[in-house]
């Protein structure tokens, strides 16, 4: 299902907008999806509820709009051309360092609790979005990026989107269920699971 949102038209709607974007997302992540209520978000964020459905069409067409500003802010300066370079050992340790401290941070911790444990009737649409503004986006750029390389002649690879995930999970994966269990994960742990992960993806992929 795709969901439209109508965009205000003048600044007192665009920080009416912002507001209802800014309150949603700080309940969403606190008490999750199923336990924040639109009539909550309005006594929070002022406004009216018919304001919040003329712009976002109902609660769960205001999670997507959350969770897309969300993306944008992760993912902002890796959008830009500029940043990634033919350095790719240094790209994917950036990249991976970046992955790695949104995915193991408070928020990145509580959206995935949120898409992987509620059971409400939006939980379909929700793993739609999340896939859709997360780990798709990431998948995306990272590939992107492989495919440069895999073109220019410098690395070998099967599948980019396939090595992009894979590469992906190397520097998360081993950490994220130990965090959502309330372990505390190391700096060093980290560092040593991406160097690693580095070293193993360019030695695999080298022509």
């Amino acid at each position: 299902m795709q969901l439209n949102i109508v965009e205000p038209s003048n600044k007192r709607g665009l920080a009416r907008q912002q507001k209802f974007l800014e309150v949603a997302e700080n309940l969403f992540l606190t008490h999750g999806y199923a336990n924040s209520s639109v009539n909550e978000i309005v006594r929070l964020a002022g406004g009216s509820l018919g304001t919040l459905y003329r712009i976002f069409g109902n609660k769960l067409g205001l999670f997507e709009a959350v969770f897309k500003r969300k993306s944008l802010e992760i993912f902002s300066e890796y959008s830009d051309g500029d940043y990634w370079h033919d350095d790719l050992e240094q790209s994917l340790f950036l990249f991976g360092k970046h992955l790695q401290s949104v995915a193991l941070s408070t928020d990145g911790l509580a959206i995935y609790r949120l898409v992987i444990t509620e059971n409400n009737v939006d939980q379909q649409e929700i793993q739609r979005i999340f896939y859709k503004f997360g780990p798709e986006v990431a998948i995306s750029m990272l590939s992107n990026y492989l495919k440069k390389h895999v073109d220019a002649g410098r690395i070998t690879l099967f599948d980019e989107r396939l090595a992009a995930s894979q590469f992906l999970e190397m520097v998360k994966g081993p950490f994220i269920h130990r965090a959502l269990f309330g372990e505390t994960i190391l700096d060093e742990e980290l560092d040593c699971a991406l160097e690693q992960a580095v070293k193993i993806f360019i030695k695999g992929c080298s022509t």
